[in-house]
């Protein structure tokens, strides 16, 4: 699929905050703490990071982050054993290093298909590239009212079940009150800014309402429009992703929800952003 980009291109190193902390911190216990030390303090971060992955995946009921989890711990462990391997420490037999090796192999394929079939990736970007891609208008500027964009006719059961789906294939984070569903779509790299956020901390971000008397509105962020190369109309770009939401609702209720994401992966965006 070929289409012009509306979005400007992805410099946020939001996602790599984490892994360059791990690191940095490995870097200083080697230097201060010694190389055994250093690796054990290693194994820690990464088994911390794991909880971290279990975290997402009990948030979003995204199986594919117990895997991760899995490889998480399997590499803490790795860590741990690596001084027996360099000829630091003793080992038993070569067994331990042949199912070390097995177990490196087995995760990297695993982990390798999840991160290529994007099954680990937050698909913010995708949503936000669809909803400009009707948009041609130019003109109006930003406002931070919500947008009302119509009503619909889902039960509050096909919305929770709807819910589901967007959190599961982290197409967005999905907080539910007692009177309505709304959806935050969430860019690779800053989930970890919308997953520990209550209900109510959501105002600020770009969302999407259904109500459960049927009203539907849709609020985009100052930072996400500014993330568009030209000015759109931001009502026509609010509509736009109000819609988006409405037929992708749509086509889960008729249970097409895998060409909600084909239509992603036909983009073709980067894992990485």
């Amino acid at each position: 699929m070929f289409f012009t980009r509306k979005q400007k291109p992805d410099r946020a190193i939001g996602g790599w905050i984490i892994p360059l902390f791990m690191v940095a911190v490995f870097g200083m216990s080697l230097l201060i703490l010694g190389y055994k030390k250093g690796l054990f303090i290693l194994s820690i971060l990464i088994w911390v990071y794991a909880l971290y992955s279990l975290f997402v995946m009990l948030r979003t009921r995204n199986i594919e982050h117990l895997a991760l989890c899995a490889f998480q711990i399997f590499l803490g462990w790795l860590s741990l054993q690596l001084p027996s391997y360099t000829g630091t420490g003793r080992i038993e037999s070569s067994t331990q290093i042949i199912a070390s090796l097995i177990g490196l192999i087995c995760f990297g394929v695993l982990i390798s298909f999840l991160l290529a079939t994007k099954r680990l990736k937050w698909r913010g970007s995708e949503i936000f590239e669809m909803a400009a891609q009707g948009v041609e208008e130019t003109g109006n500027g930003y406002t931070a009212r919500p947008r009302p964009i119509g009503k619909v006719e889902f039960s509050q059961q096909e919305l929770f079940a709807f819910s589901r789906f967007c959190s599961k294939n982290l197409i967005a984070v999905t907080y539910i009150s007692p009177r309505q569903l709304v959806l935050v779509p969430v860019r690779m790299g800053q989930e970890y800014t919308y997953l520990f956020r209550t209900r109510s901390a959501f105002t600020e971000s770009t969302w999407i309402s259904f109500d459960f008397d049927g009203d539907v509105a849709v609020h985009i962020s100052q930072k996400d429009y500014l993330n568009y190369q030209d000015p759109l109309s931001f009502d026509k770009l609010c509509e736009s992703l109000g819609h988006l939401f409405i037929e992708f609702a749509e086509l889960y209720r008729r249970g097409e929800g895998i060409r909600i994401i084909d239509r992603m992966n036909a983009l073709r965006l980067s894992i990485l952003e």
